[in-house]
Parts: C-alpha cells; structure tokens; sequence
C-alpha cells in the first residue's frame, strides 16, 4: 500500500528536464515526465532578403526592383550555396497612399514593387560577407538567418535516450522512496517535436576591424529538445 504522502503529485525541477510524478494505489504503476536537450553545431544557413521600390508607375517600379535583383542573383551565384535552394521569387505591385487631412482624402503616392530572394548558405564562414554584399547591392531589408543542420534527427535521437534516463532516474528515485521495486515501463510516449532553439554564442563576436572587411559571425548552437512520458510498473 503506498503511503498517503505519496498520493500527492510531485513536481521537481532537474535541469534539463522537468519531471511530473504520480502513483496510483491500485494500479501500482508510477507515472513520470522526462526532458533532454542536445546542443548541435549548425551546418547552413537559411538567408532571406527583398527589395522594394516606389515609383510614379506600376512598371517604373518593377523595372528597379528587376534590375536590382538580377544584380544581387550575380554575386549570389558567387556564395558557397546550394542552387536549388535560390529563389529569387515573384514581383508583386501595390499602390501607396497618403491621407491628405485638409482634403480628408487619400493621395496616391505611386506604386511600391517588392520581391522576396532567398537561399541557402552551405558555409558560415561566408556568413557576415553574404550579409554585407545583400545590403550593399541594394537589398531592402535583410532577414536574420535561419540556421540550420543534417544533424537534427540523429541530435532528437540522442535528446530522447536522455529525457528517458531523466524519467527512469527520477521513478527509481520515487520508488524507493515509497518502499517500492520499479519494474519495466508499460507505456512509453514523446511529446510533440518542436523545432530547434538557437541559442547564440556566449561571447561577442569579433568586429570588423576596418569597412573593407566584412564582420565575422559566431552562430552559437542550435539546442535540440525532446520530452517523454513514462508509466512504469511497481511492486512492493
């Protein structure tokens, strides 16, 4: 019979993970919550980038827009990447307005053309040289890179054998606490995949020392979570 103190849910915090104990009377089975994390080296970078241009007509504006573009896909071409990913994608058109309080009407102001670029960086190295040509070639606006790794799958791997160790740890903790034997796990589920959370390097990266060099980036690590949910066996 388990202890009435025991009845209770329990919720203790073990560093990388978060573990939710429960025991049942009549079942005699524990139920408990692991978390695990890996931290991964990213191998790529996502970079997206757009350009945008008003004009006093539809086709004066597309016309700046295109040539920008087609001058930004050249020194693309020149970056460590991976051609089937550029996507230079399509123009789209929208009038701008202005409102004119004394009239209490909308003025036209011309037409803004924009389109979005992106691509995929095979080498960080070239990081901080691919976001300084973006913005000197013309681009709008430059996207914060999204990083990326062919290691995630192996990495959610290795985050689930620790979020089940996590769990069974904490269960023989709980059991012999309760004066109980744990036997092997009658249930075993994950919880939903999430996506990796970049966490940046914990030091400053080095500035550029003069304008001719381009700075260097330090992309930190991409951490790699996963969750498990374990109902083990007990006995007396």
């Amino acid at each position: 019979m388990l202890s009435s103190d025991l009845r209770r849910i329990i919720l203790l915090p073990l560093g990388l993970a978060t573990a939710l104990f429960t025991a049942s009377p009549g079942a005699q089975t524990l139920s408990v919550e692991g978390k695990g994390a890996v931290e991964i080296a990213p191998e790529y970078a996502r970079i997206g980038a757009s350009v945008s241009h008003i004009a006093d007509s539809a086709s004066a504006a597309k016309a700046t827009v295109d040539r920008v573009v087609t001058r930004l896909l050249t020194e693309i071409d020149k970056l460590p990447l991976d051609p089937e990913t550029v996507d230079a994608g399509h123009v789209t058109i929208q009038p701008k307005y202005r409102w004119n309080p004394r009239l209490e009407t909308q003025e036209l102001l011309g037409y803004e053309a924009t389109r979005l670029l992106g691509f995929r960086l095979t080498s960080l190295d070239s990081l901080g040289e691919t976001l300084q040509m973006l913005s000197e070639q013309g681009a709008t606006s430059v996207q914060p890179p999204k990083y990326g790794s062919t290691r995630i799958d192996e990495a959610r791997g290795r985050a689930l054998a620790i979020a089940y160790e996590n769990a069974k740890r904490d269960a023989l903790s709980l059991a012999s606490a309760a004066g109980l034997t744990l036997g092997v796990p009658d249930t075993i589920s994950t919880g939903s995949q999430r996506p990796p959370l970049f966490r940046t390097a914990q030091r400053a990266a080095p500035v550029a020392m003069d304008a001719e060099m381009a700075p260097r980036y330090e992309p930190g690590q991409l951490s790699v979570s996963a969750s498990v949910s374990v109902i083990f066996s007990a006995s007396p």
